[in-house]
């Protein structure tokens, strides 16, 4: 046995790449076998080895991955979004190792956020997975499947360094109609200081987790000069005691707050026009946000057609003070917009144990706003991605939504 053991981990780590099942199985076996504890180090350490080479989740096939950690915790379990955050997933330990594993079965195209949780301590990144998100709350874990594609635009953000506001300027509005300043974030397109066009304006709420953790500026950057996107203005609007619970905050705004929507119509879009170049008519401005944001942006574009031809709700919490909004779009006469509505398959448990039990479904809410759209006859898109209710979804198909709204001429 001991003659024969580096011919056994050269066949190992050449096996890799291959078969990811059968190294994880067959290093069960070797390490039950080994006659000594050193050759089942050897049998570790080379496992080991190709692991952190590949990064992890290992891609078994096209709808298998395989979770591992090393480490000496007795118990290691992932929570995320393929259990929706609701719950946490139970990592199987080697016997004779220091390592566990899981192996999980996900749509091919499925993108997904993870975090371990070690001997039940705080959750935290997977330490052998190259990829991470930022978002309000730290950073989690990214898993693209084999038939996720990632957008080139992203490329260089995935391993998670926030964004910077070099590209855009900070500008504080007076106290007004929300009784209170408000910070906007404007960023111009590279050709805007060369010359004298208007251009159409993107508003995006949550613009500050845009900006830092959807890397938004560079993106736009990326789009315009690689010709995919028609040059644009974004207005990157901040919400009051960001991450915070102190009033006011992102919730008060943007649940269908009255007083919120004639802000952006009648303070925000009347300052950005006066300050930029911007195309002064509906169809040249689109208001796009996640969340509590999706809902808003939705209500802001129903409510002023007249300032936002173009709205974009992601993840919309549509389900909101029992499906209002919805409700609001099937009574009232159609208005003179385009949507786009889009939302994660892993998105039907958002906000369990502090959002109303009967709200938590976003995924059913979205769906029942699509039969509305329908019914109303709108123009709209809708989509469903095998994603969950994160930034690196958001961030991923704004992308989307930018190009279908602004496809660039030159292309």
């Amino acid at each position: 046995m001991r003659r024969i053991l580096p011919l056994c981990i050269a066949i190992l780590a050449a096996a890799c790449t291959a078969d990811q099942m059968a190294i994880i199985e067959q290093l069960k076996v070797d390490v039950a076998t080994a006659e000594t504890a050193s050759d089942r180090n050897q049998y570790v350490e080379a496992f080991m080895e190709r692991v952190k080479s590949a990064g992890t989740p290992l891609i078994e096939n096209d709808t298998t991955a395989v979770y591992i950690y090393q480490g000496p915790e007795t118990r290691v379990q992932i929570l995320g979004d393929l259990t929706q955050w609701s719950s946490n997933i139970e990592m199987e330990h080697i016997p004779g190792t220091d390592i566990h594993y899981y192996r999980g079965i996900h749509p091919a195209k499925a993108r997904l956020e993870y975090l371990l949780v070690l001997d039940d301590k705080p959750p935290i990144p997977d330490p052998l997975c190259p990829y991470r998100i930022l978002n309000g709350l730290g950073a989690h874990s990214e898993l693209g499947m084999s038939g996720y594609t990632y957008h080139p635009a992203l490329q260089e953000t995935r391993t998670g360094e926030p964004g910077d506001y070099k590209r855009v300027t900070q500008h504080l509005l007076n106290a007004g109609i929300m009784g209170y300043p408000s910070k906007i974030y404007v960023y111009t397109p590279p050709e805007y200081h060369a010359g004298n066009k208007n251009y159409p304006t993107v508003y995006i709420l949550d613009g500050q987790d845009y900006i830092e953790y959807g890397h938004m500026p560079h993106v736009l950057d990326w789009l315009i000069k690689s010709r995919q996107l028609a040059p644009v203005i974004a207005v990157f609007l901040a919400p009051p005691n960001r991450h915070l619970p102190n009033d006011p905050n992102r919730v008060t705004e943007y649940g269908m707050n009255p007083d919120y929507a004639r802000f952006v119509s009648e303070e925000v879009a009347p300052f950005i026009q006066e300050h930029y170049r911007s195309l002064d008519y509906p169809s040249a401005r689109m208001i796009a946000g996640p969340s509590f944001a999706g809902l808003a942006s939705a209500y802001i574009s129903f409510q002023h057609p007249d300032i936002f031809g173009l709205g974009y709700s992601q993840s919309g919490y549509l389900s909101f003070n029992d499906n209002a909004l919805i409700e609001a779009y099937q009574k009232a006469r159609s208005q003179p917009i385009r949507l786009y509505v889009d939302i994660g398959l892993y998105e039907q448990k958002v906000g369990q144990g502090w959002l109303p039990e009967n709200e938590i479904d976003f995924l059913k809410a979205n769906r029942e706003f699509r039969k509305v759209l329908i019914e109303k006859g709108y123009d709209f898109i809708y989509r469903e991605y095998p994603e969950g209710h994160t930034l690196g979804n958001w961030r991923a198909h704004l992308i989307d939504a930018l190009i279908h709204y602004f496809p660039s001429s030159k292309t």
